[in-house]
């Protein structure tokens, strides 16, 4: 399974939940996956037709969202195609029914109106299942329900025996029963991941919708347009889309519009230039939707309130599909408010109705919240979360002024109050500024004492400070009947209160403080590469490369994406491979990117390394760097126990471990070795700077239990008991290793941040090993390696590594390493009591490895082939990586 993922996608290690959904699809049963935009869903209905050699059909509901993944598709070396009204390829259905494809796109409409002859064809040849993408769209109670989908059911009594697969991003467990149910799915393994997109800063401004609010509105795009990446704007109307595709134009910025009314060919055009970042901006609906397969979007800015929170999450989950930080605002005005009406126009029964009316109000929930925005996103969806402030929203991070609007509350609710709470919220502000209406003078509210005492300030700061108290519970808005009353919480407020004298009541009133708070032209994709270290070179490399990648692209018709994403960009600069070996041993190249551009790509590396003065081959080990202030020997914190930091202290600067420390002479008696190591995680915690690779190897937690770990903290979805999650790990998981992943996500690093953190310098070009003392179950050996110096041939160099004397512990560690899988490899080959001179060949080698399921370390192979030199099979391993016959994963080859 391992070799099929990095053959076509290039990836040597599934994330969280896929491997597991996958293997249940290929058992034949269902599945309903839930999980985050960018979290990899897509890959688990794309791997098992790879393994099965059967066709996937995927029913997409958006036409342009196919489109971008059969061409991504396609540049992996996969066979794919979608049958839909804009496909103008008419033998595609005839190839479909012959088996041709590993993966075949359809809409919901094309799926149930094609013949049963189609299915029965397509049957005979072999379907390995049947993923339904957007499910949500099947539920009365999801946010984009289509009735097309309603039909896929019937489908169930055509394909006998073949896996339904339910996928979406968005579904809370009301709509998952529905989608279960609507879609029959039998007894189907359920895997919901954590709706927390990390690098996503989330945002909510108000605004006029006026035409001078469409002036400052694009003033803050023109901001984002001075950083890199992509933008999507969402608008509530046509006539929005098109006023900010005008205004932009006067400003000087082309921008491609997509809405409904547009002909399909205009829409077409446009989405083609977007996605292949010939236009910078997308400025579309959301009523029409736009699906979009795009991993370098940087900002998605709403315009208007959407229409629920689930069709937020899903637009604005767009944004930052790479991983990399980036930008989504919400502007909203309190006129949009008053769509309820309008959306609910859609319901086809009372309970659709009801369901849309609470999606929307937990809209306006959202943009009024003055709390955490992540957390209301995240409890929304029924995850739990321990934070009150997440750090990475404006709520948590852009400071509110605080003013007392005592006097102005009690006028505002006063108001409200003797009006009867019968109206909207205009009439009473009308009331206060003065307004002598007909319908105010009919009514007799130009006799209230509240008349016109407010007309110093504007009917727009009435508003704000009327969402405030609603967002605070003074007032109450009743959306269906579009009334505004004072709430139990209000009435005691004005009890309190005389014509003369109030208590104090502060709230954060006015947003003058956010005017810069889009990003004022910074580049979220710059700044990202800054934090994990790159050097002013390095960022000039990759740009440079990102500049290769759209010649490639043009030259081939194809979005910069679908060759390569950022994240492969960076990993380009930060190890500046020189063979196509080692170009394939990046996570993200896989066989079709090597072979069709991996010359091109390689001597781009060499030439604009060359000129920027950097060196090949770099020994890198990518991991996030958290920005927390770092702790050395002369620094205490002040947060941190004696005790601690003297543990931490021992353990890191004096090279001691965790026995000896626990029995360290000077104590009056010793501690637990477990006490220890929860001195030094707290000290980590505090700042205190670690050594991952050394700590993990002490503790013996191997890559796979931080995989585990972290995919039974997603399940349990709590991180405030540590039994549930010991609960679904296998018994060797302990309770240590639990709170060392728990450390190291509070941190902000990933599992790679175990590896050796090594990076040799420019100038050294010289192979001076050290000996080093590798620890069992680690499966960070490639510590040997960051060990050694940069060489201008790295064959040499692993040669002379090998050959060494001076190696003899290091090679004795990489012998060790996991020695479960040891054992078993050498009770079915032994290559230290392999008494002939076995030659080395490609075929030989290939065959060989063949006995190693979990693959071989580079000793054990070259101590197996003794009639050739250490060189000559380094070579050949060499060769066969870079044809992509073998990959090497942990220091081990397997083969492919």
């Amino acid at each position: 399974m391992e070799s099929v993922l990095k053959k076509h996608f290039g990836y040597s290690a599934f994330r969280p939940y896929q491997k597991q959904i996958i293997e249940h699809i290929l058992d034949g049963n269902d599945s309903l996956v839930v999980m985050a935009t960018g979290s990899g869903k897509s890959l688990c209905y794309q791997v098992p037709p790879l393994i099965s050699n059967k066709t996937a059909v995927v029913i997409s509901p958006l036409i342009s969202l196919m489109q971008d993944q059969v061409m991504a598709l396609k540049q992996r070396g996969i066979r794919a195609e979608y049958l839909c009204s804009a496909q103008i390829d008419s033998t595609v259905q005839s190839k479909a029914e012959s088996g041709i494809f590993h993966i075949l796109y359809m809409t919901p409409e094309k799926a149930s109106s094609v013949s049963n002859s189609f299915w029965s064809k397509l049957l005979n040849v072999g379907i390995c299942l049947l993923a339904v993408d957007e499910a949500h769209c099947i539920s009365e109670w999801g946010h984009n329900f289509r009735v097309e989908y309603k039909q896929l059911d019937k489908l169930r009594d055509v394909l006998i025996n073949v896996p339904f697969v339910g996928l979406t991003a968005t579904a809370t467990e009301k709509v998952q029963s529905d989608i279960i149910q609507s879609l029959k799915l039998k007894d189907p393994y359920l895997a919901v991941g954590s709706f927390d997109r990390k690098n996503l800063f989330y945002g909510v401004k108000t605004s006029n919708h006026g035409s001078s609010s469409v002036f400052e509105f694009v003033e803050e795009i023109l901001k984002c347009v001075a950083s890199s990446g992509s933008i999507i704007i969402y608008c509530t109307s046509i006539k929005d889309v098109e006023q900010i595709s005008k205004s932009l134009l006067e400003a000087g910025v082309k921008s491609g519009i997509y809405h409904g009314r547009m002909a399909s060919k205009a829409r077409e055009e446009s989405h083609r230039l977007f996605i292949r970042d010939e236009i910078q901006i997308m400025v579309a609906t959301i009523a029409f939707g736009m699906g979009i397969d795009k991993p370098d979007v940087r900002h998605v800015l709403h315009y208007g309130c959407p229409k629920s929170l689930e069709s937020y999450y899903q637009e604005s989950g767009r944004c930052g599909r790479d991983g990399i930080a980036s930008n989504c605002w919400l502007y909203y005005n309190r006129s949009d408010f008053a769509k309820a009406d309008f959306y609910c126009r859609e319901a086809q029964s009372e309970s659709q109705r009801k369901a849309i009316m609470e999606s929307f109000m937990a809209a306006q929930q959202y943009c009024m919240l003055r709390t955490c925005r992540r957390k209301y996103l995240l409890e929304y969806f029924g995850e739990i979360c321990a934070y009150e402030n997440c750090g990475y929203c404006d709520n948590c991070t852009i400071p509110k002024k605080e003013i007392d609007v005592s006097k102005q509350a009690f006028l505002l609710m006063a108001c409200i109050k003797s009006c009867g709470g019968r109206w909207g919220l205009n009439l009473p502000v009308d009331v206060l500024r003065g307004s002598r209406s007909k319908k105010i003078v009919d009514a007799r509210y130009d006799k209230l004492p509240f008349h016109s005492l407010g007309k110093e300030v504007s009917a727009n700061w009435w508003k704000i400070l009327a969402s405030q108290l609603i967002s605070f519970g003074f007032l109450t808005e009743n959306l269906k009947y579009k009334t505004i009353s004072v709430s139990p919480e209000g009435m005691n407020f004005l009890s309190s209160c005389t014509p003369d004298h109030q208590p104090p009541l502060l709230l954060p009133v006015g947003e003058e403080e956010q005017q810069n708070a889009i990003g004022g032209g910074r580049d979220f994709n710059m700044d990202f590469l800054k934090s994990e270290g790159l050097s002013q070179e390095e960022l000039e490399l990759y740009k440079m490369l990102l500049g290769e990648r759209m010649s490639l692209a043009r030259a081939a018709g194809i979005a910069p994406y679908a060759i390569c994403g950022d994240q492969t960009i960076k990993k380009f600069v930060l190890t500046r491979p020189s063979t196509k070996a080692r170009l394939a041993n990046i996570d993200g190249v896989n066989q079709h990117l090597l072979g069709k551009y991996g010359d091109r790509i390689l001597q781009s590396i060499r030439d604009l390394s060359k000129g920027l003065g950097l060196s090949l081959d770099v020994v890198s080990t990518l991991q996030v760097v958290n920005n927390q202030k770092i702790c050395t020997a002369s620094y205490h914190p002040k947060e941190l126990a004696p005790a601690r930091f003297q543990a931490w202290k021992m353990w890191h600067e004096d090279g001691l471990s965790f026995q000896k420390i626990a029995n360290f002479p000077g104590r009056s008696a010793p501690i637990k070795e477990q006490t220890v190591v929860g001195y030094v995680l707290d000290a980590a915690r505090e700042g205190c700077v670690m050594d991952w690779m050394r700590f993990s190897g002490e503790i013996g937690l191997t890559e796979d239990a931080f995989i585990n770990i972290e995919a039974a903290i997603l399940k349990v979805g709590s991180k405030d008991k540590l039994r549930p999650i010991k609960d679904e790990l296998p018994e060797e998981v302990s309770y240590t290793h639990i709170r060392t992943v728990l450390a190291m996500q509070d941190l902000g690093l990933t599992r790679d941040a175990l590896l050796a953190n090594h990076r040799p310098s420019n100038e050294a070009n010289d192979c001076s090993i050290e000996t080093v003392e590798i620890p069992k179950q680690s499966y960070i050996s490639s510590h040997v390696e960051s060990k050694i110096c940069e060489l201008k041939e790295p064959v040499n160099c692993m040669a002379e590594h090998l050959s060494s004397q001076g190696e003899s512990k290091a090679v004795s560690g990489m012998q060790d390493f996991d020695d479960q899988h040891s054992l078993r490899k050498r009770q079915k080959v032994d290559p230290h009591k392999n008494l002939i001179s076995v030659k080395a060949t490609e075929d030989s080698i290939i065959e060989w490895l063949g006995n190693f399921e979990n693959g071989i370390s580079l000793s054990d192979i070259v101590e197996h082939f003794k009639g050739s030199t250490a060189e000559s099979v380094a070579h050949l391993l060499s060769c066969l990586e870079s044809e992509f016959v073998i990959y090497k994963k942990n220091d081990h080859y397997k083969l492919l």
